[in-house]
């Protein structure tokens, strides 16, 4: 039996929903992809996802083990360029999530004002994992569909100091460019187990 074609994920120029690594090359395009395909308009109403990196070289393509692993998930990034991240790039963004704390801090030292909606990645999902689903469902009443990704949002930003403390390195997504195989299986890991706690949450949440 033939396997089915890898996904091309579609990724906006501005977009909804932002990951960040350095390059753009291996861990944010990565998430980005991940997330485009568990969070489909159908889910996200109005939503798009895109990636950039604080250090990208231009239209460059993301290495070999990259696209390898992206293509075990089914997914297709050979159409992907690195993306430099610029003010513009976070016009109308609704939650950035970094792969690392030092790009979170540039993030948001680039834009002031997306400070309550940029997080690292894995500190999103851990945090939304704290959000009680009832409240989350009493905070989305009436909500209209263009504000429930604020709402939901906040709610995770609420759980900022809670929950059990964690290392600073647990926040972040190890970056496997230039290294050994399994530093890219442990990055992909890291990545595919907190987008699938994102998407638990946004699916229902802004869904």
């Amino acid at each position: 039996m033939t396997p089915p074609a890898p996904t091309i994920p579609t990724l906006a120029t501005v977009a909804t929903v932002l990951t960040v690594c350095t390059g753009n090359l291996c861990r944010s395009p990565l998430a980005a992809a991940l997330l485009a395909d568990a969070l489909p308009g159908a889910v996200l109403p109005g939503a798009s996802t895109g990636s950039a990196g604080t250090r990208a070289p231009e239209g460059a393509t993301p290495p070999r083990p990259t696209l390898d692993r992206a293509r075990d998930l089914g997914l297709d990034l050979g159409r992907h360029r690195a993306r430099q991240l610029v003010e513009g790039t976070l016009a109308g963004t609704g939650l950035v999530l970094a792969m690392g704390r030092e790009h979170r801090r540039a993030v948001v030292s680039l834009v002031p004002r997306v400070t309550r909606v940029t997080f690292t990645l894995r500190e999103f999902a851990r945090l939304s994992a704290l959000v009680d689903p009832a409240q989350a469902d009493d905070a989305l009443q009436g909500v209209a569909p263009d504000d429930r990704l604020r709402v939901a949002v906040a709610l995770v930003a609420a759980r900022r100091g809670s929950g059990p403390l964690v290392g600073p390195e647990d926040d972040d997504v190890v970056d496997p460019i230039g290294l050994d195989a399994a530093t890219y299986d442990l990055s992909t890991r890291q990545i595919v187990d907190a987008v699938t706690l994102v998407s638990r949450y946004l699916g229902p949440v802004v869904g």
